[in-house]
């Protein structure tokens, strides 16, 4: 099982391309002549209605202990140093639609915006087992993961095993062989799929992170077939759909997904999850991660800060995996800022917890939305409160740029875990260094000077 807690520093040191310092103080740092360009953050017009509640001073003292950490950058010389994030360690993301867009010109604010606002994305339709087969399909993926990764938004994949068929995602020859009985020919189908999709994303293309089983418990037609008498919380064929993956590609990351966990009031479903991912968690191949929709169709399908911690407590506890958020909306709120405000304490609390690694929103404009309610961003592109909530949170709160003197050599201040370009200055000169910061203990940054 591989926490993405204990890989991200060699993930996000990575993304520097330089040669890494051995100073044991550091976590992935490199020095570079030419520094990365520090981004330029999208702002926001976010406003606070009185004094923080009970429930957001809890968040930011949690925030505050996982999130955050006190760098110290030495050197033995300069004058003057500042300290610019360039990236979360936390990941944001989107769902992010091929189709759509190769369909927009150059320039179109919905492929302007992807590389603004999230350091990930997952596309929307293209990795499902029907789209994927067909043909182009292959080629336009890779034209858009290029664009994606030339804007520093990285990739992640969903779903490998979508089992829903009334959504048409799975092939007709599949079905047929449900249709006959012949649980070997399903589940021979199923295993060369799986091979098939993370070997060629993960071993060809570095798409590591994905969501290999989505909605188990409700969509387990394949899993039925193949084995009828295993209850839904007890499937066998999906516990051999993680040992396939694994043993296609093992430097992939795979989890399961499930819906109404961290919306609606469903005790019973709620259970049913817990111990499908206990049962999951006893395999030969565990999930690295354990995720949750979030959709959430109005006002009476919120839970309070103290509920939401409480379920993800709860599935934290249940084994040594992540905790992902994979399809955050809020369509159907009574006002876009219900919608905006609920986005904001859910994400708050969400970020605040320590086992929890990603956040994505489920599409971010109404152009390109299932239910044509995007989080952020109306059809024209004017911005919504929910796109001043996000911003203000990823942004403001939890975005560090710092500046100051060395004082005995060393200059402390508290930064947001993410990855980082650190600059010393003298009279005539200055050094950088590109360094990732993911210690909440703690973490020392040494300059090279002249």
């Amino acid at each position: 099982m591989r926490r993405r807690s204990v890989l991200a520093a060699v993930a996000t040191g990575a993304l520097a391309g330089c040669a890494t310092s051995d100073d044991d103080q550091t976590q992935g740092t490199t020095t570079s002549e030419a520094p990365p360009p520090v981004p330029d953050t999208p702002g926001n017009d976010w406003e606070r209605s009185g004094s923080r509640p009970d429930w957001e001073r809890a968040a930011d003292r949690r925030i505050d202990e996982h999130r955050r950490t006190e760098l110290t950058v030495a050197a033995d010389a300069g004058v003057e140093v500042e300290v610019a994030m360039l990236a979360p360690a936390y990941q944001f993301s989107t769902a992010y639609n091929v189709a759509r867009h190769r369909a927009l010109p150059d320039g179109h604010p919905y492929r302007e915006w992807v590389g603004r606002l999230f350091t990930d994305a997952v596309f929307e339709n293209a990795y499902k087992w029907r789209r994927w087969l067909q043909p182009g399909t292959h080629e336009e993926m890779h034209d858009v993961m290029t664009f994606l990764r030339e804007r520093g938004v990285q990739v992640s994949g969903a779903p490998v095993v979508w089992q829903r068929r009334t959504e048409d995602v799975v092939p007709a020859r599949v079905w047929d062989a449900v249709d006959a009985g012949r649980p070997d020919r399903v589940a021979a189908l199923v295993d060369d799929h799986v091979r098939d999709l993370v070997g060629h994303w993960v071993g060809d293309h570095g798409v590591t992170e994905w969501v290999l089983v989505n909605e188990p418990l409700d969509a387990n037609a394949l899993a039925r077939t193949i084995a009828p008498g295993d209850d839904r919380t007890s499937p066998a064929p999906v516990r051999e759909w993680f040992r396939v993956a694994n043993d296609a590609a093992p430097d992939g990351r795979y989890g399961v997904n499930e819906y109404d966990i961290l919306a609606k009031d469903r005790p019973a479903y709620r259970d049913d999850y817990a111990a499908l991912v206990e049962y999951l968690t006893d395999g030969d191949a565990p999930p690295d991660e354990v995720a949750f929709q979030g959709h959430t169709m109005g006002a009476a399908e919120t839970v309070s800060a103290d509920e939401l911690l409480a379920r993800l407590d709860r599935f934290a506890g249940l084994g040594d995996h992540d905790l992902v958020v994979s399809e955050f909306d809020t369509p159907g709120f009574a006002s876009e800022q219900a919608a905006g405000d609920y986005l904001y304490r859910f994400l708050k609390t969400v970020y605040s917890h320590p086992d929890t690694v990603s956040f994505r929103l489920w599409g971010y404009w109404d152009g390109q939305h299932w239910r044509d309610d995007a989080p952020l961003f109306r059809e024209d592109f004017s911005k919504k409160p929910g796109y001043h909530a996000y911003a203000n949170l990823v942004f403001d709160q939890w975005w560090t740029r710092e500046a100051g003197a060395l004082t005995d050599g060393a200059f402390s201040t508290t930064a947001d875990l993410g990855r980082y370009r650190i600059t010393v200055r003298g009279d005539d000169w200055e050094r950088h260094v590109v360094a990732t910061v993911t210690d909440p203990s703690g973490v020392t940054v040494r300059v090279p000077t002249p």
